[in-house]
């Protein structure tokens, strides 16, 4: 079957985004327009994939799914490895069936792609396309928790050991990444993949945000940098939900130092940049499992906006 085109995937859209109610952006808080940004999103998100020559589309008239076989992660781990992205699967009777029908079609074409390994992740609340990739053989691995605060409420000064980063971490950064990175993560979870092998990954991670210029936070205690915060926000007249909003990504602390409050000043200091770079509002994601997370994204004024379920599969 031929991959749908742009055209074909925007009357689809047109058809039953009004009604979704499991958008990742659907209860971000958004400037008010006619048409609610988060659809407005949506609409340039699909776009912007459609534009990336690692993505295939596949779609019914109440379902669109979108491929990305990652060439970054073919190139670390050694295989071939996509991601599944549930951009729309409409609340319709027949929801389920299209929905095996095009995971069906995705394995095949993957598999021809030479590709082994697939995760998602799937609103939590969205529960019919859940148990569509358990019955097409996806195994759940962990829950993330996508939470929102306002910035208003932060100091205009982080913590004075907090700054950011300089071109002489980049040694440094790297070895906590890959000493100290959260260790339930989703492919810590599943016991397929070769631990070290995902330790380096997160150095590797580091390094390519580094060259691409993402900013990084770190905390100094002692004359040395014990943890770091990766995050971006979005750059000026580029704010599609209307608030410019700054997007927490990796927080790595060296675990031989907590228990002295240096958590919680990188957190809030990773905040305070964001805010003085322009962020109205920032996200963030943690696994239900990191209770430390939890407890630091609570005392920072975040609140939870939807909630994901990640699932894997080998393709064999």
């Amino acid at each position: 079957m031929p991959s749908p085109d742009l055209t074909q995937l925007l009357a689809i859209a047109d058809h039953h985004l009004a009604q979704d109610r499991f958008d990742p952006f659907h209860l971000y808080p958004a400037a008010p327009d006619t048409t609610p940004r988060w659809q407005t999103y949506w609409r340039t998100r699909l776009i912007q994939l459609a534009a990336d020559p690692q993505v295939q589309f596949l779609a019914t008239d109440d379902v669109i799914l979108a491929l990305r076989d990652s060439s970054w992660d073919r190139s670390h781990f050694g295989f071939g490895m996509a991601t599944l992205h549930v951009l729309l699967a409409a609340e319709v009777p027949t929801v389920k069936r299209q929905l095996a029908a095009l995971l069906l079609q995705a394995r095949g074409a993957l598999h021809d792609q030479q590709v082994r390994f697939v995760s998602t992740r799937v609103n939590g609340d969205h529960t019919q396309a859940i148990h569509a990739l358990e019955d097409a053989g996806f195994r759940y691995m962990d829950n993330v928790i996508w939470p929102v605060a306002s910035t208003a409420h932060l100091p205009h000064d982080p913590d004075p050991r907090v700054r950011l980063m300089r071109e002489e971490d980049v040694p440094r950064v790297v070895e906590l990444a890959q000493r100290w990175a959260y260790p339930r993560g989703h492919l810590y979870c599943n016991t397929e993949f070769d631990k070290p092998t995902v330790d380096a990954m997160y150095g590797k991670w580091l390094r390519t945000a580094w060259h691409g210029q993402a900013p990084l936070t770190v905390i100094e205690d002692d004359g040395q940098v014990q943890g770091f915060f990766q995050f971006s926000v979005e750059a000026e007249g580029a704010a599609p939900l209307g608030h410019r909003y700054g997007h927490m990504r990796l927080l790595v602390l060296n675990g031989e130092v907590r228990g002295r409050g240096l958590g919680h000043a990188l957190f809030e200091g990773a905040m305070v940049q964001m805010k003085r770079m322009g962020a109205r509002h920032i996200d963030s994601g943690y696994s239900t499992k990191n209770h430390v997370s939890a407890r630091l994204h609570g005392r920072n004024g975040f609140l939870s906006a939807h909630e994901e379920v990640t699932l894997h599969v080998w393709l064999g």
